[in-house]
């Protein structure tokens, strides 16, 4: 019998093209391992010896629709936890939900909608309605609408159960777990409190009428880390759907490797510490076209031993205690936003230490950060040159690019990070910045790599 594992590059095509037709999701060499386990998995559930017995099911048999929802269900469940992105809850909690209750304070109503597009599990929109009870006491006087939507029916449902584990809780201050969960066995129940504030409702981002309660005029929509799986022209019309759904002055939330540079002009682009995000602009305002590519400053900078310089590998000596205290001040005043301060004592570091890559590399981060772009390029290059398997450097540097709008180079770089990349596990962690896996750092370089490559031809 054929090897059923073998899947031809005709066969993948079919499934790829299926995909896009039916969800919009994209699966290109970069993420391609996804689908291929999820086809190999649910061929073998439904008894089929070929990938085309399976794909003549999916798209003509009458019970292909439901096939295709267990498909989906074994492809989008992506890993998500309360307050991923710490930054961007910051942004939320401390600047836009006080703007958006001043605004409306004495308005009729007294209205504010937030949607979370691609919701998973329920933790984005839960974090999100966390954190108005905590910025608005007298919520329950507001009309307050949070609609969480996917794809994925089966995260749906335990996103209105609502009960998580531990690994779940993620960046939620202890006192937030204790104030809004019922902890039993290791399972942590949201209370109904939180619960109520959120509905739940199934839609297709690239296929379905963007017509559910919620949507329309909304103050603000979080779609993070979901156009990395759309094509260009998926990721254009979703966002041109967005700005239609934002009402005036809007906010609309990324991912951190997600941006809409040569995507869409009808966004003014907004800075904060470690992230940033776009507000909608009215027709008749001037379109911003500087967007700014965000790079991620881990919050908990571990130390990590020396690393050899390309020309004369060394022996790792072990972390001293004055150096390990000198990261954690120099995370701890990252934090703090005191980026000048930090780049003090990094450059401090990096001139009694010019082996240690860690610093060179936090010091290049900073100095990004700071608009410092020239200094942060040359930084960046002496990581390379100390720690020539730090993809994560190449893809820092192809988002400076981007910030000095030279597309050639931009593009060059991520390739760079991408050859890097190739062969490494999809779930191990990069250098640098734990945050991140080689499988996640290979989708945002495709996804930036799909925009540039048509900017430069």
């Amino acid at each position: 019998m054929k090897n059923i594992k073998s899947l031809s590059a005709e066969d993948f095509l079919l499934f790829q093209e299926f995909l896009v037709a039916e969800t919009g999701l994209y699966f290109d060499n970069a993420n391609d391992h996804f689908l291929r386990e999820a086809l190999y998995e649910r061929m073998l559930a439904k008894g089929y010896a070929s990938y085309l017995e399976y794909y003549n099911f999916l798209r003509y048999h009458l019970k292909g629709r439901q096939e295709l929802r267990f498909l989906l269900a074994r492809i989008t469940t992506g890993e998500t936890f309360f307050f991923r992105h710490s930054a961007q809850f910051s942004v939320l909690t401390n600047d836009l939900l006080p703007e958006l209750i001043r605004k409306k304070m004495n308005t009729p109503g007294r209205s504010i909608k937030i949607w979370s597009a691609g919701c998973s599990r329920g933790n984005e929109a839960y974090s999100i309605a966390i954190g108005l009870m905590e910025t608005l006491a007298d919520y329950r006087d507001w009309a307050i609408s949070i609609l969480g939507t996917d794809i994925n029916r089966d995260v749906l449902a335990a996103a209105q159960e609502a009960i998580y584990s531990q690994r779940d809780m993620g960046e939620l201050p202890p006192a937030y777990v204790v104030k809004y969960f019922k902890e039993k066995w290791g399972k942590y129940t949201l209370i109904p409190e939180v619960k109520d504030l959120v509905r739940f409702e199934y839609h297709n981002l690239a296929g379905d009428a963007f017509g559910l309660d919620g949507m329309r005029d909304a103050d603000i929509i979080f779609c993070r880390n979901v156009t990395i799986y759309f094509n260009h022209d998926t990721t254009q019309r979703l966002i041109h759907n967005f700005y239609d759904c934002l009402g005036e002055g809007g906010y609309l939330l990324l991912g951190h490797a997600e941006t809409l540079w040569q995507i869409d002009h009808a966004f003014r682009t907004i800075e904060y510490p470690n992230t940033f995000i776009y507000q909608k602009l009215s027709h008749a305002a001037e379109p911003s076209k500087d967007v700014k590519p965000f790079i991620d400053m881990p919050t908990h900078v571990a130390p990590e031993p020396l690393a050899g310089t390309a020309a004369t590998p060394v022996e790792a000596p072990a972390v001293s205690a004055g150096r390990a205290d000198d990261m954690s001040r120099a995370a701890v005043l990252v934090n703090a936003e005191k980026y000048d301060e930090a780049a003090v004592l990094l450059a401090a570091m990096v001139k009694k230490d010019p082996l240690n890559a860690q610093a060179t590399f936090f010091l290049a981060t900073v100095q990004y950060k700071i608009g410092k772009f020239q200094e942060a390029e040359r930084l960046f290059r002496q990581v390379i040159y100390l720690a020539p398997d730090s993809a994560l450097a190449y893809f820092n540097l192809g988002n400076i690019y981007i910030a000095r709008h030279n597309p050639a180079k931009a593009a060059l770089e991520f390739g760079n990070a991408l050859r890097l990349l190739e062969g490494r596990p999809p779930d191990e962690s990069v250098r640098f910045c734990e945050d991140f896996t080689s499988g996640f750092l290979r989708q945002a370089c495709q996804h930036h790599l799909g925009s540039l490559h048509r900017r430069v031809s």
